[in-house]
């Protein structure tokens, strides 16, 4: 299923921060990752609790924001980048911890986020990625063995093909056309 992202800003809004334009990003990575699982449950793969589709979520929200960085790395200089991708993690972070709040309690979810986040960036990391095609088959895989394991067991061995084969691909097409469209680098201006 399709899904509608911002592409650009309104014209009349001006120039954006670095900050600005990360938790814009954050919110088409939540609304990307939320819509896998819409997918995913459309599709007959069954989740059974609310916090199982948080997992879901967090395990696609950490390989966008990884493909989020590979896609500045070549187009901003090492403070833009760092500003933007700890803002974008800053801002997936408090999204997570406020949905994991809201439907199980109180907890330290930032702080296991992150650490999600960390070691699947360096897993990550070991796989090639293109510009123009993305995450390398080998990377979606990853991705869809993470998927596989935070859904459970029920038709799980079907996951990781579903998630290579139509998920991956989508989502790293529209969260590129967002970042394209709503992500400007003083650095990309200078060249």
């Amino acid at each position: 299923m399709s899904i509608r992202v911002k592409k650009r800003w309104n014209r009349d809004s001006g120039s954006r921060s670095l900050e600005q334009m990360a938790n814009g990003i954050a919110g088409m990575v939540w609304k990307l990752a939320a819509n896998v699982v819409l997918n995913l449950e459309n599709e007959n793969f069954e989740t059974s609790t609310q916090g199982q589709r948080l997992d879901v979520i967090e395990e696609i929200a950490c390989y966008l924001v990884h493909v989020c960085d590979r896609w500045a790395y070549p187009q901003a200089g090492p403070g833009e980048r760092e500003t933007f991708i700890s803002s974008l993690v800053h801002d997936m972070a408090r999204l997570l911890e406020d949905s994991r709040f809201d439907v199980i309690g109180p907890g330290e979810y930032r702080a296991a986020f992150l650490e999600r986040l960390n070691q699947r960036s360096a897993e990550y990391a070991a796989y090639s990625y293109d510009e123009d095609e993305g995450g390398s088959f080998a990377m979606r895989c990853r991705l869809g063995d993470h998927v596989q394991a935070a859904m459970g067991a029920r038709d799980n061995r079907w996951i990781p093909d579903y998630i290579v084969g139509r998920e991956a691909p989508e989502i790293e097409k529209t969260i590129r056309r967002s970042l394209a469209g709503l992500v400007v680098f003083a650095q990309a201006e200078r060249t």
